[in-house]
């Protein structure tokens, strides 16, 4: 993204982004714009500085959304240039393989060239002789072991038709793996195919040692068949118990009816929500005031700039707030459809988060002389703030509030005060 549009006068280097900054009104657009490329301009519009705070300028990890810095976006930085076996998601698809522990380790250790092969032990000078135990004058490799020696072919011959094998046969070692074990959705196996092909290179390296450490050698045809049926009993059992786990560890969810319901008597009701055009895109917010009868009070459009939805919806609920204030609302319902926002306003923030000034200015303004309770709605009962938001984005950029609903909203706010109410698959509450 091209940042300046010409040279900056070197009388204008020096100076600092308070100098910029008009305490009510936002930046001084107007001494930049000549400078900054409209993409930054946006960029600018929905960035929130607060100098009254005296705080010091702080480094911040722009890869992480809280600032700190963490070796897992580190290493997303140098992943392009790193071989795929070696990928963050492809280690993740290890490990989340519907196999035991120890055959995950085993993926593992073949990945990175570890089991013990007679061509790695040749490496590490334990023998002089690197040849395949089986077939004898071929250097046992990892990959040689797995699939090319002619006691495997027999076992992925049985599981792969005839017209992929050739191709199943002919890829080298990484992209192998890589292919196999990531692949879930291939028609060699009617289940999840990364976890069956793991347990299938389990047997077949089990195999190998009882015939090395212990002198057992099934016939051709009994290998093929034992590795295939303990893998096929391995894959059931695995995916079985799976799905159990999963079934037991999301939360009940039932079926709910999910509807906007006014405050009580001498309470007032917020409603905000953001709206963004895809992650770094057009970013807008709206919201709405109701009282306890479900009367418009106030409501605003604003059109922010270029970032993220949860900036968005971070700008809608302090433009709420304050707008709140203004109308002198002493008891406030705040409600919003993002958790996130409402959770990050709700715990501690690191001075270097991302929102580190907004999320403060939300709660330096939340600690004023006023009840304000912070609530989370689904979005079926947060429509007109989610028409709002979404209309904002068409809009001027800036602050457009709204004494009067648009005529448009006249059925969503209709419907709000009849309780009408929409089916919902909800969380259950304990």
């Amino acid at each position: 993204m091209t940042v300046t549009t010409q040279p900056v006068p070197e009388e204008l280097i020096p100076l600092q982004v308070a100098h910029y900054w008009h305490q009510d009104h936002g930046w001084r657009l107007e001494d930049l714009e000549d400078y900054l490329s409209q993409e930054t301009i946006a960029t600018l519009r929905a960035f929130h500085f607060d100098p009254t705070t005296r705080e010091e300028d702080q480094l911040r990890w722009k890869l992480t959304t809280n600032g700190a810095f963490s070796t897992k976006t580190a290493f997303q930085v140098i992943s392009p240039h790193i071989p795929s076996t070696e990928q963050p998601a492809f280690w993740k698809s290890i490990w989340k393989l519907h196999v035991p522990e120890r055959v995950r380790v085993f993926i593992w250790m073949v990945v990175k060239n570890k089991i013990t092969t007679n061509s790695v032990r040749k490496f590490r000078h334990l023998t002089s002789d690197d040849s395949c135990p089986s077939c004898e004058g071929t250097a046992e490799t990892a990959i040689h072991c797995l699939r090319d020696c002619p006691r495997a072919q027999i076992v992925w011959s049985k599981i792969i038709s005839p017209d992929h094998i050739g191709q199943f046969m002919a890829s080298d070692r990484d992209r192998w793996l890589r292919s196999n074990v990531t692949d879930n959705k291939t028609g060699f196996w009617p289940g999840e195919w990364g976890s069956f092909f793991s347990l299938v290179l389990w047997f077949i390296w089990k195999q190998r040692n009882e015939k090395v450490f212990r002198g057992n050698t099934l016939s051709p045809s009994s290998l093929c068949n034992y590795v295939v049926i303990k893998a096929k009993e391995w894959a059931h059992a695995w995916e079985s118990a799976s799905r159990s786990l999963d079934r037991s560890s999301k939360p009940a969810r039932v079926e709910k009816l999910i509807g906007w319901s006014p405050p009580a008597t001498g309470w007032f009701k917020l409603n905000t929500d953001g709206a963004a055009q895809g992650h770094g895109g057009d970013i807008a917010a709206g919201g709405i005031i109701r009282d306890s009868d479900g009367e418009w009070i106030a409501g605003f459009m604003y059109r922010i700039g270029s970032g993220t939805a949860i900036l968005a919806e971070l700008w809608g609920i302090l433009q709420g707030l304050k707008l709140a204030w203004k109308h002198g609302i002493q008891f406030l319902i705040l409600e919003s459809y993002s958790a996130l926002a409402l959770d990050l306003i709700r715990q501690h923030h690191d001075p270097v988060h991302l929102h580190a000034s907004l999320l403060g200015k939300i709660r330096r303004l939340l600690s004023q002389s006023w009840v304000v309770q912070l609530d989370h709605t689904y979005r079926e009962g947060n429509r007109v703030a989610d028409w709002l938001s979404k209309h904002s984005l068409v809009y001027p950029f800036g602050m457009h509030e709204l004494e009067a609903p648009p005529s448009e909203l006249a059925r969503i706010i209709r419907e709000d005060l009849m309780g009408v109410s929409f089916p919902r698959m909800a969380i259950r509450e304990a």
